[in-house]
C-alpha cells in the first residue's frame, strides 16, 4: 500500500462514543448501535503495520467506557460520529462532555463530522491532544507511528496558546488499498437493524457522492467518488460472515450510481452462492426495474430511497434535482418485484410552510412504502442551508 513499516509498536485503543439515550439531542437523533466500520478499517490498518489494537464500541456496550478510563494505551482514538453518522452527526455536546469525563485527554485523539467542521470548538471543548479531520484511515497510521497532530495531512491540534494548528486535508483514501476490515473484533450477536434483522453488519462498496444537495453534510468524505473492486467486497463479505454476520446494510451514499459495478457485484454474489440478506440506500432516479430484479435475486431485501419532500417547489429547493415522478416510478418498481422500501423525508426545511409539510405527508401516503422515516431538517455547518 506504499506505507513504510514502522519498528515502533504502539498500543492503540479505538473507541466508538456513546451519545446516551436511544433518542438524544435537540434534534432527537436515533442512536442505533451499528458496527463502527470506520474504526474497523483503522484497526486493520494498524494491525497490518504491527501495532497493538483494542476496540471498544461504547455505543453497543456502554460499560466498555470504564475499561477505557483505566487503559495504559499509548493512544486513544475516539470516533464522535461513526461512518453511519457522518452525514447526520449528534450535536448534543453536553452528552459528549459526560462521555469523555475522566479520559486521559493528553493521549486522546478525536475524529468525526463534528470536529471536522468545527475543529477549534471541539478541541477546545474536549481538551483532546489532537484531531483527525475527515476520513480517519488517511492519517491513523502516521499518528500511531508517533507523528504529532497538525504536522501531517488531515490532522489538527491546539498550541499552548489555544490557537488552532491545522495541516491541510488529503484528497481521500484509495478504497482499493484498504485491507479487509477487522470484523473479528465484533460480536455480531449484539448488533441488529430493526427492519433487517439480527447479527447485523455494515459494509461499503463506494464512498463519496458527486451530488451537492443543499442539506447534505459531506465534509467527512474526500473530494472524489471512489469504488472498491468487486472481488474485494466479496472477500470482505465472506470474512464478515465467518465472523458471524448474517445481514448487512451498505452505507454507500448512492449505491446504484455505478450500475455496472452493482451489476457485477450482484452477479458475483450469485456466482459465489453467498446467501447474505442486505439493504442499501440510493436515489430513486438511478435504479431501473432490471437492476432491481437482479439486486433482489442477489439478496437485497430492502432499499432506502431519499425522497425528502412531496412538494415540487420544496424538493427543488433541496438542490437534489430529482423529479417526483421518478420517485414514484422507483418505489412502485421495487414494490412490484417484492422488495421492501424505506423512504426518507425531511420536515421543516427553509421557508417550508405547514401546508407543504402536510402535502409531503400525503405524498408519503400515496407512495405507500413499507417504511417511512421523517427527520427534522438540520442546517449543519458548511451546508448551503446553514448559510440561509
Amino acid at each position: 500500500r506504499g506505507i513504510a513499516y514502522s519498528f515502533y509498536v504502539a498500543h492503540v485503543v479505538l473507541v466508538n462514543a456513546n451519545w446516551g439515550a436511544l433518542f438524544s439531542g435537540r434534534v432527537q437523533r436515533y442512536n442505533r448501535s451499528f458496527p463502527p466500520l470506520g474504526l474497523l478499517n483503522c484497526a486493520s490498518l494498524l494491525r497490518d503495520n504491527g501495532h497493538r489494537v483494542e476496540l471498544h464500541d461504547c455505543r453497543a456496550y456502554p460499560a466498555a467506557r470504564e475499561r477505557v478510563l483505566t487503559t495504559a494505551a499509548d493512544l486513544i482514538v475516539v470516533s464522535l460520529s461513526s461512518l453511519d453518522r457522518w452525514q447526520c452527526p449528534n450535536t448534543d455536546f453536553e452528552q459528549l462532555d459526560r462521555f469523555l469525563a475522566g479520559f486521559p485527554m493528553e493521549r486522546t485523539l478525536i475524529y468525526g463530522a463534528q470536529v471536522t467542521v468545527r475543529p477549534l470548538e471541539l478541541l477546545s471543548r474536549t481538551g483532546a491532544y489532537g484531531a483527525l479531520l475527515g476520513e480517519p484511515e488517511s492519517s491513523i497510521l502516521e499518528l500511531a507511528d508517533g507523528n504529532e497532530p497538525g504536522t501531517i495531512p488531515s490532522t489538527a491540534r491546539l498550541d499552548v496558546a489555544g490557537e488552532l494548528i491545522v495541516c491541510e486535508r488529503s484528497d481521500g483514501i484509495n478504497l482499493q488499498e484498504l485491507p479487509v476490515p477487522a470484523f473479528d473484533l465484533l460480536d455480531y450477536s449484539h448488533y441488529q437493524y430493526e427492519v433487517l434483522g439480527q447479527n447485523f453488519g455494515l459494509l461499503e462498496m463506494t464512498r463519496g457522492c458527486p451530488w451537492r444537495c443543499n442539506f447534505c453534510l459531506l465534509d467527512m468524505y474526500g473530494k472524489k467518488y471512489r469504488r472498491k473492486r468487486v472481488e474485494q467486497v466479496i472477500a470482505e463479505i465472506q470474512y464478515a460472515m465467518r465472523c458471524g454476520m448474517r445481514c448487512a446494510y451498505f452505507q454507500d451514499l448512492e449505491f446504484t450510481l455505478d450500475k455496472k459495478l452493482v451489476t457485477a457485484f450482484c452477479e458475483a454474489l450469485l456466482a459465489n452462492d453467498i446467501e447474505l440478506r442486505w439493504a442499501c440506500q440510493t436515489r430513486p432516479d438511478t435504479v431501473s426495474k432490471e437492476l432491481l430484479v437482479l439486486m433482489r435475486r442477489a439478496g437485497c431485501e430492502l432499499i432506502h430511497f431519499g425522497v425528502e419532500s412531496g412538494v415540487p417547489e420544496v424538493a427543488k429547493a433541496t438542490g437534489k434535482r430529482q423529479p417526483l415522478a421518478e420517485v414514484e416510478r422507483a418505489v412502485d418498481a421495487a414494490k412490484h418485484i417484492g422488495m421492501r422500501t424505506l423512504c426518507y423525508f425531511l420536515i421543516g426545511m427553509p421557508n417550508e410552510t405547514v401546508r407543504q409539510m402536510e402535502q409531503t405527508l400525503m405524498f408519503a401516503q400515496r407512495l405507500n412504502p413499507t417504511y417511512a422515516s421523517f427527520q427534522v431538517a438540520t442546517p449543519y455547518p458548511t451546508t448551503a442551508w446553514h448559510q440561509e
